[in-house]
């Protein structure tokens, strides 16, 4: 019995000692795991193959340690990996890098563990230039992109870090990752016409403990935003994630030499419908006063006022009936170097042409403390106005008569409004 024992011992022993090398001679069969449990809902519509294959290879690199070489498929994208282990009596860790095949993207892993409750990892992707070529990007994009939106092209730069435990103090797993996406520039056409975004710059994140998980707060911000014929500078937004919908709690951009602002936005992925309503502060009344396709001229003053929206389905941008007006209790100059498509209209309500002839001396040199501009939008196929109201004084040598102007115009938006303004960029 004694000689016995002895002898198991010792076989026990050698076959202990002995693990790390058989580890590198025995053949590993190729390894296959299904990862279809953890993706739903939009996310796995976005995944073909919902599996993980290795084949790996194990060599000796010193005491205690292992060289692991892997290489297979994750998911859709195939990928390289290698790996330095060490082992210990009752341990396990290591540096692990793993490369996404026919990309730029690696990630750098260090891990811990000690039990099946107690472990430890931190993960990087340093910054990265990402493209729409990128393997990755242009098949998840392929499936991702609404039928509205079309000819995207755009560059910057990404980078990502993610780190998790389990503890025997809280033996659940507990995460977080952050992640930065700057110096975005992206052109696209969305409902056949041409939008842009430049020098977009965002902060990401989500935390987790077992089957919880917040996603952090959003704060997006551009040196430019164009869409449907209007370019915003510095713009910015607070987003927040509800379970349904974004929330943008407050929202704005540089404008005209003033400021917009929106505010209690939500936006239902799903959908695409959302319905705001922008508030313009301080807007330069010359600017706004361009944009009119009546207007010729220029002019100096403040305007404030509102400007309601809609977008439908992701596609379709209408505004609703909007105004502006001057700051109540200070004046401004307007300056008309023709004036005929306002005397037309006039004409056309019935003023007489001596009236008309004396208007357009008068709107050549005019000074306003009330100046508005209301936009209505047409009904059921009906046309859109335009109303511009300027009450104020012109003089003519010694002469000062007062002015009181209000005309309205009709016909589509894209004829009262010139919808290529551009706005001006603001320097901080």
């Amino acid at each position: 019995m004694l000689w016995t024992a002895i002898v198991v011992t010792v076989l026990t022993v050698v076959f202990v000692l002995s693990i790390p090398f058989l580890l590198t001679l025995i053949p590993i069969p190729s390894l296959e795991f299904d990862l279809s449990p953890y993706l739903k809902g939009k996310t796995a519509e976005l995944i073909t193959c919902k599996k993980a294959t290795a084949n790996v290879k194990i060599e000796r690199d010193r005491a205690e340690g292992f060289r692991i070489h892997a290489k297979g498929k994750l998911l859709d994208w195939p990928y390289s990996a290698s790996a330095n282990v060490r082992f210990g009596f009752i341990r396990a860790d290591g540096k692990l890098t793993l490369t996404l095949d026919e990309t730029d993207w690696k990630a750098y892993v260090d891990f811990g563990a000690r039990s099946a409750r107690n472990w430890h990892f931190t993960a990087n992707v340093p910054e990265t230039h990402v493209t729409q070529d990128n393997a990755i990007l242009a098949s998840i994009l392929t499936k991702a992109m609404p039928p509205a939106i079309s000819n995207l092209v755009f560059s910057g730069k990404f980078k990502l870090d993610a780190g998790g435990d389990c503890t025997p103090k809280r033996p659940v797993p507990a995460w977080t990752v952050r992640g930065t996406l700057a110096d975005i520039d992206v052109n696209l056409e969305v409902g056949g016409k041409p939008a842009r975004i430049d020098g977009l710059k965002v902060r990401f994140g989500a935390d987790g403990i077992a089957d919880h998980r917040d996603i952090a707060p959003l704060f997006p911000r551009a040196d430019a935003v164009e869409f449907a014929g209007f370019t915003l500078s510095n713009v910015f937004a607070s987003v927040r994630a509800t379970e349904r919908s974004y929330l943008i709690t407050e929202a704005g951009a540089d404008c005209c030499g003033g400021a917009l602002k929106l505010y209690s936005l939500f936006l239902d992925p799903k959908s695409l419908n959302l319905g705001a309503t922008i508030f313009i502060d301080g807007v330069d009344a010359g600017e706004v006063l361009s944009c009119i396709s009546a207007f010729h001229g220029n002019a100096s003053g403040r305007l404030h006022g509102k400007l309601p929206f809609f977008l439908k389905d992701g596609k379709m941008i209408r505004f609703k009936d909007s105004h502006l007006f001057s700051t109540p209790g200070e004046t401004g100059t307007i300056r008309i170097v023709d004036a005929q498509p306002i005397l037309n209209n006039l004409a056309l309500a019935g003023v007489p042409e001596a009236e008309r002839e004396n208007l357009s001396k008068v709107l050549a040199d005019l000074d306003y403390n009330v100046l508005k501009v209301e936009l209505k939008r047409g009904k059921d196929g009906e046309d859109s106005s335009l109303g511009l109201k300027i009450e104020g004084s012109a003089t003519r040598g010694n002469t000062t008569v007062p002015v009181n102007l209000d005309v309205t115009f009709h016909g589509d938006l894209d004829q009262l409004i010139n919808t290529g303004m551009k706005l001006r960029r603001k320097t901080r």
